[in-house]
C-alpha cells in the first residue's frame, strides 16, 4: 500500500529536493499516492519520486527562481512517463533513462495511474565542461550496449539500497559516454584517474565473472588501456587483477552457498558459474582461503540458520 501524502506537502517536497518544479494534480485531487525522498550516490543527491498526479512542470518562472543548475539523470522505475523537453517528446517505460536540463522548460506527464522514477542531480557546469562531448538532452539512453549495462548497474544499486554507493566520477563518465556516443565501444569512455578506472574494471569483472575469456588482457582491451597500464591501476589500489578476480569468484560461491537449502550436487555447478574451470584447484583454493571445504562451509551455514530459527 502506497503512502498517501497531502498534495501540498508532496509539492513542497518536490521543490525542496529538485528546485522550482511544480506538480499539477488531477481534477479534485487532494492526496498523492506516493512520496518524495532523498537517497545518496557518493556526493550526489538522488530524488526518489512516486506519485499519481497529472504532471510535473518546469516553466520559465521556475528556471528564473533557481540559482542552482543541474542535469537530471532520470531512470523510470514503475509506470510510464511522457516527457516533453528540448523540443522532443519521449515516453519512458521501466528501465529507460533520459537526461533533463534544468535550464530548459519541460513537462513530465503521468501516462499511467501511478509512476515512480529516480532523478540523479548532476551539477550542470561541472558535468558539461569536464568531459568534452555534449550529451544528448531529452533523448533516451540507447539500450543493448555495454555502457548502458554498466550505467543500469549503478542506478539499480541506489534503487535496491545495495552498497557501496558508487563513484560520482565513474557515473559522469558512463553518462557522458552513453548519451554522447551511443553504440560506441566502452574503450572510448574517458576515465579521468586511476580510481575511476579501477571502479570501471570492478564493474566489468562483475558483469563477466563467469566468462572463460575474462583475463587481464581482455579487460584492458575493453577499457582501452595496455595490460601494463591496467596492472598499474590495480597496483595503485594495493592489489592485483588476479587477487580481485579470485576474491570475487569465491565470494560468488559463498554467497550462493549461504542461500542454498542443500549443497548436494551444487558445488561444482557454482564453481563453474563463478568462472573456475578446474574443480581441484577451486577446492584447494577454497580450503586455503576459508580454512574448510565448500561442503563444510555450507554445513556451518546450515547450522547457523537452524540455530536462528530456534530463537
Amino acid at each position: 500500500m502506497r503512502q498517501a501524502t497531502p498534495f501540498e506537502v508532496w509539492n513542497d517536497d518536490l521543490a525542496a529536493i529538485c528546485g522550482s518544479y511544480f506538480g499539477v494534480p488531477n481534477k479534485g485531487q487532494e492526496d498523492v499516492s506516493g512520496r518524495i525522498t532523498v537517497r545518496g550516490y557518493d556526493t550526489l543527491d538522488v530524488a526518489d519520486i512516486s506519485d499519481d498526479i497529472d504532471r510535473i512542470v518546469r516553466d520559465r518562472r521556475g528556471i528564473r527562481q533557481d540559482e542552482a543548475e543541474h542535469i537530471f539523470l532520470v531512470m523510470q522505475v514503475d509506470g510510464e512517463l511522457g516527457i516533453s523537453h528540448n523540443e522532443r517528446y519521449t515516453v519512458l517505460a521501466p528501465g529507460d533513462c533520459i537526461l533533463l536540463d534544468s535550464t530548459k522548460e519541460g513537462t513530465l506527464e503521468n501516462l499511467r495511474d501511478r509512476r515512480r522514477f529516480l532523478s540523479f542531480h548532476l551539477p550542470r557546469q561541472s558535468f558539461l565542461s569536464e568531459r568534452g562531448a555534449a550529451p544528448q538532452i531529452g533523448a533516451p539512453l540507447a539500450g543493448g550496449t555495454l555502457t548502458s549495462q554498466l550505467l543500469h548497474r549503478q542506478l539499480a544499486r541506489v534503487l535496491n539500497n545495495r552498497g557501496p554507493s558508487g563513484r560520482a566520477d565513474l557515473l559522469f563518465d558512463l553518462v557522458h559516454h552513453g548519451f554522447s556516443r551511443p553504440g560506441e565501444d566502452i574503450a572510448n569512455l574517458v576515465s579521468e584517474n586511476n580510481a575511476s578506472r579501477y571502479a570501471l574494471a570492478l564493474e566489468l569483472i562483475d558483469l563477466n565473472l563467469g566468462r572463460e575469456a575474462l583475463s587481464l588482457t581482455w579487460l584492458a582491451k575493453q577499457i582501452g588501456l595496455s595490460t601494463r597500464q591496467l596492472q598499474r591501476v590495480f597496483c595503485c589500489q594495493g592489489t592485483s587483477f588476479q587477487e580481485v578476480l579470485r576474491s570475487k569468484r569465491y565470494r560468488f560461491v559463498t554467497e550462493q552457498l549461504d542461500r542454498l537449502p542443500s549443497a548436494h550436487g551444487s558445488i561444482a555447478t557454482l564453481a563453474f558459474q563463478a568462472g573456475f574451470r578446474d574443480l581441484s584447484n577451486f577446492n584447494r583454493g577454497f580450503l586455503r582461503r576459508f580454512g574448510m571445504t565448500p561442503r563444510a562451509y555450507h554445513a556451518r551455514t546450515e547450522a547457523r540458520m537452524a540455530q536462528k530459527s530456534k530463537i
